[in-house]
């Protein structure tokens, strides 16, 4: 356990999930330990837990997982301390690592200070948000790209067509010709914000007025609602909710910050530069390229010189975008979204987005965020563990000679390593009662029965449209599928089986036995373990002398009680109960 810690840790994942607390800390009662003249504090500990989100059976568990925590930051410290030894503070390589960081770090402070910190819910929130979960809804709904169009399809519903062929004809969701805008049944948070406080609040049969969301304006047919089953209690279910919350409303506070930025930094779009475009693809192409028009929304690149390349096509407060730039971009923008060059409005719309990092960046200057101390603690870490990372791989020396002995016998001794483990290719049909699954098991004769069926009722997200097909799957993946299939044989079936408050069958339509791979095929993962294994090994030599030379202080009191043994005990008498 604590040797692969110490492996991911050391191979600077940790920089995801530690915060800038390390280093000369005044807060001695949260110190749990001291390398030489730094300080490791439990708040560090404490962020690698919940960045990585670790879970614990136990408070032993927990210990064990904190105590091996402990040590990985206490090696990352003796490898830092070796680093300043040997200068690498100074060195050309680690000054251009963080000088190409120092953006990310702005925007990582400004992300804390402007969204995560409004980000956080109450507890009366989250008590809230469990009840509601309590209760799942079964919906239809037609989207449209206006109001207008909403009010016409209302009125149509008025005149007595149905919803069904309404969505076929009129809906853009890009489901409808599947589903007829039959969104299944769904619980609280599975929508965006509009739609399920619009949806919630109506009762079975009933229609609602245009609902507006980021998606376009929604015509919502409340079908059915029901309460849910087996819902975890409100301990188990808490921190789940949080999180949710948190991230829902990470989205949403983002959204309003664009919002504001874009009118603190408004788009002037060079129509100069539309106009040059236009033009120069008059003179390109031919009014119709096959049989369609002439496109007014993009030109290639390659018929650009340098000079045109650095035309500015758009200018914000700080910044510009390129007409070179804005090509490169484009890409990423779907054909059917990318505005003509005469568009203004849409052009500056498009702009904006593509230049949001950009303005953040400026915004982040602006606040004076290259002054504030979490961000110089931020980027003070990320050059230590920069230096680590160097000290680790490059200038600890090592003697990794591998021979095609040390392959074969390792290759030998762990067949296990070299094995596909069994598989199954799975088709499934995902339904919300189980009489239902019950009698597709006993109906179904045929593959293409079962792909027909899934095609057209099977509730997995995303799978409606590949007809069931899971691919080939492993034990981990589906587990409770696989163990229903794992003593069938090819065109049978399983279940059913409960699944995500469901019910699934699955067709078996290739059972693939465990299969030991050839050395050759093996060869280059045996010599990246191998590599590691040397690797890991003399490093453990040098950080063993370090330990020696620098002196460690640890204070296990601090770690103990930072494990909070209550919530076990809870954990343990709600589980009994």
């Amino acid at each position: 356990m604590r040797q692969n810690i110490l492996t991911v840790l050391l191979c600077l994942l940790i920089l995801a999930v530690v915060p800038p607390f390390s280093g000369c800390s005044k807060q001695t009662g949260h110190v749990v330990a001291k390398v030489g003249d730094r300080e490791i504090l439990i708040e560090d500990i404490d962020a690698i837990i919940a960045g990585a989100g670790f879970r614990f059976a136990s408070a032993e568990n927990e210990l064990e997982i904190r105590q091996a925590l402990l040590d990985t930051l206490i090696n990352r410290d003796l490898l830092i301390i070796g680093a300043y030894e040997k200068n690498l503070d100074y060195q050309e390589e680690v000054l251009r690592v963080i000088d190409g960081e120092k953006n990310k770090f702005l925007l990582d402070v400004l992300f804390e200070e402007r969204i995560i910190a409004r980000a956080e819910p109450s507890e009366a929130e989250i008590k809230d948000w469990y009840v509601r979960i309590g209760e799942e809804i079964k919906a239809s709904h037609i989207l449209v790209d206006s109001e207008s169009v909403a009010r016409e399809v209302l009125a149509k519903l008025k005149e007595g067509v149905s919803f069904e062929e309404l969505a076929v004809k009129y809906s853009i969701d890009p489901s409808v010709k599947r589903n007829q805008g039959d969104l299944g049944w769904f619980t609280w948070g599975t929508m965006v914000d509009n739609f399920q406080e619009a949806v919630f609040r109506m009762q079975p049969g009933e229609v609602s007025a245009p609902v507006k969301s980021e998606f376009g304006y929604h015509i919502i047919k409340l079908v059915d609602r029901r309460k849910v089953e087996h819902r975890p209690e409100y301990a188990e279910a808490k921190d789940q909710i949080r999180s949710m919350i948190i991230e829902r409303r990470k989205r949403s506070l983002m959204q309003e910050y664009a919002e504001e930025l874009k009118e603190k930094y408004p788009i002037t779009v060079e129509k100069a530069t539309c106009q040059f475009v236009l033009k120069k693809l008059e003179f390109l192409y031919p009014p119709m390229i096959g049989n369609k028009p002439r496109w007014r929304n993009n030109i290639d690149p390659a018929q650009l010189d340098q000079d045109e390349h650095a035309l500015v096509l758009g200018l914000y407060d700080g910044g510009e975008l390129t007409l070179g730039d804005y090509l490169l971009r484009l890409r990423r923008i779907p054909e059917e979204n990318r505005p003509d060059f005469d568009n203004y409005d849409s052009l500056a719309e498009i702009i904006f987005r593509m230049s949001f990092m950009d303005i953040l960046v400026l915004e982040a200057k602006d606040m004076g965020i290259e002054n504030n101390e979490k961000y110089k603690k931020k980027l003070k870490l990320f050059k230590e563990m920069t230096m680590a990372d160097i000290m680790r791989n490059d200038s600890i020396p090592y003697n990794l000679d591998i021979t095609e002995d040390d392959i074969q016998a390792y290759y030998e001794a762990h067949p296990e390593e070299f094995t596909a483990p069994l598989r199954f290719h799975l088709l499934e049909i995902q339904v919300a009662e189980e009489e239902k699954a019950k009698k597709y098991k006993n109906s179904i004769r045929s593959e293409a029965e079962f792909q027909k069926i899934a095609a057209r009722e099977t509730l997995r997200p995303g799978k409606r449209q590949n007809s069931g097909n899971l691919g080939v799957v492993l034990r981990e993946q589906y587990p409770a599928l696989f163990e229903a299939a794992e003593n069938l044989k090819r065109g049978h079936i399983a279940g059913p089986v409960r699944t995500m408050g469901k019910y699934s069958i699955v067709w078996v339509k290739q059972k693939l036995e465990p299969e030991l791979q050839s050395l050759d095929m093996s060869k280059k993962k045996i010599i990246e373990t191998i590599t590691r294994q040397k690797s890991d090994s003399l490093c453990g030599e040098w950080l063993a002398k370090m330990r020696k030379r620098i002196p460690v202080e640890t204070y296990e009191d601090v770690l103990i009680n930072s494990v909070e043994k209550g919530k076990y005990v809870q954990a343990d008498t709600l589980q009994s109960e």
